[in-house]
């Protein structure tokens, strides 16, 4: 069922003309609703763009990124979606992130948050260049506040849920993450919500809109923080094409008031839900095929993460386990590849819906997975004019079924103010019939430049 943003511009259009219509007195003293918005896009850093209305300090802030790259690609040529379409080695990418935010005094009003893409691919057949642009709009909501207590948010939103860094086992509305992709911009969903922020408890109501009004979506979140160091939230969520989930989120630092310890944090995310979001594994017809089958009965999934900055060398540390019980075994993973692979075109043929699966689910075929990162901000803090400019970071998912795994690495260099320059390397590994064996792409090799605005 297709989200209906059309509707939701023109929504949002008229609610931003009535809020700025509105008082401008009404709010003035609401200068804690922009930390209880939890919006740090909404946030103008130093040197953005930013200007003011004449009617109720109506005033606009404009942030983002410019970020060209390049990249050179060594493609995996056992892979089973080897030959399904043309591999390019050599690609551009010439990316605008951009945020507009608009405010009266303290009070944020909406969001505009956009990305533009020119995209340049080499032609394997004749070396000619292929562009193509997208311009994607990622959130557009308008807010209305009452006080400090009620807020309306009405538009295109991500929709804050769980406290996954990689897979949100608990999410059944905002478009899923790609745990192989930590850096990809998030879409929202067109919705209505409403909060009431309280102590130590707060509900969070909201409606999703799809173009066929009876498909809408409906859920709430209660959420609490009367545990010490500690917040849990209870949801659930219904809608006629996706049925029911409920779930449970819970974050603690344990240790806060050690000193040392204070960087600890561990937190769960777990959820049951009433159908399938993915297809499961059938023995084909053809000795050899694999077929997609319907997953039945109730489903579930959950995380467990946790983080810490270790001492003296203050490198974050972050790990998260996550397993879902409509994932795949390693035996039905090989069973599938095998399928894709094999030499019998009618094998092939009898499997072939399983490409559009597995391209539909990175990071998420198997039933359990590790993900582990390191992130050093700089190689030294002391002043010193090489090591406090230079940044680390590298990450690893582990497939724990197949035994495969994808890893990436970051050296990011800081020597212009608001610039960064990134050299980036992705590497694919396992065996013939595992998730990542089978990557179209063993190695990519990248170079970034982001000029902050």
């Amino acid at each position: 069922m297709k989200p209906s943003l059309t509707l939701v511009a023109i929504l949002v259009s008229l609610s931003i003309r009535l809020v700025a219509q509105a008082d401008p007195q009404a709010d003035a003293q609401t200068a804690s609703q922009a930390s209880s918005q939890a919006d740090p896009q909404g946030a103008a850093p130093q040197g953005a763009a930013q200007g003011e209305g004449g009617a109720g300090n109506l005033s606009f802030a404009l942030t983002g990124t410019v970020d060209p790259q390049v990249a050179y690609s060594f493609q995996n040529e056992d892979s089973a979606f080897a030959g399904l379409a043309p591999y390019t080695n050599a690609s551009a990418l010439g990316q605008i992130d951009g945020k507009l935010s608009f405010s009266r005094e303290y009070t944020s009003l909406g969001l505009l948050d956009f990305t533009y893409d020119d995209a340049a691919l080499l032609s394997p057949q004749d070396g000619s260049t292929i562009e193509s642009q997208t311009f994607t709009v990622n959130e557009l909501y308008s807010d209305l506040n009452f006080g400090d207590l009620l807020y309306l948010r009405l538009g295109k939103q991500r929709l804050s849920w769980g406290a996954g860094y990689v897979f949100n086992p608990s999410d059944p509305v905002n478009p899923p993450k790609d745990p192989t992709n930590q850096r990809a911009i998030l879409e929202g969903v067109p919705a209505l919500k409403a909060e009431i922020i309280a102590k130590p408890v707060s509900l969070m109501t909201f409606a999703v809109l799809y173009d066929d009004y009876t498909q809408a979506g409906y859920g709430a979140k209660l959420s609490t923080s009367a545990v010490k160091d500690s917040d849990l939230s209870l949801s659930g969520y219904w809608s006629p094409s996706q049925s029911w989930t409920g779930a449970l989120n819970a974050s603690t630092a344990p240790f806060y008031d050690l000193p040392g310890w204070d960087t600890v944090q561990l937190w769960f995310e777990g959820s049951a839900y009433g159908e399938a979001r993915y297809e499961g594994y059938a023995p084909g017809g053809i000795p050899g095929a694999a077929e997609t089958a319907v997953t039945q009965g109730t489903q579930y999934a959950a995380l467990l993460g946790g983080s810490a900055q270790i001492p003296t060398l203050k490198t974050v540390a972050l790990a998260e386990y996550y397993h879902l019980s409509e994932g795949l075994s390693a035996d039905e993973l090989a069973a599938v590849y095998k399928a894709l692979r094999s030499a019998n075109p009618q094998v092939k043929a009898a499997s072939s819906g399983w490409y559009a699966e597995l391209s539909r689910r990175p990071g998420r075929e198997a039933r359990d997975y590790l993900f582990a990162s390191l992130t050093q901000a700089t190689i030294t803090d002391d002043g010193n004019p090489v090591f406090d400019k230079i940044a680390l970071s590298a990450t690893c998912l582990f497939n724990l079924e197949d035994g495969s795994w994808y890893a990436f690495g970051d050296l990011g260099l800081i020597f212009v103010k608001d610039t960064s320059v990134d050299l980036t390397a992705s590497w694919a590994g396992g065996g013939a019939d595992s998730e990542f064996g089978n990557s179209p792409t063993r190695l990519c090799l990248g170079l970034e430049l982001k000029v902050f605005f």
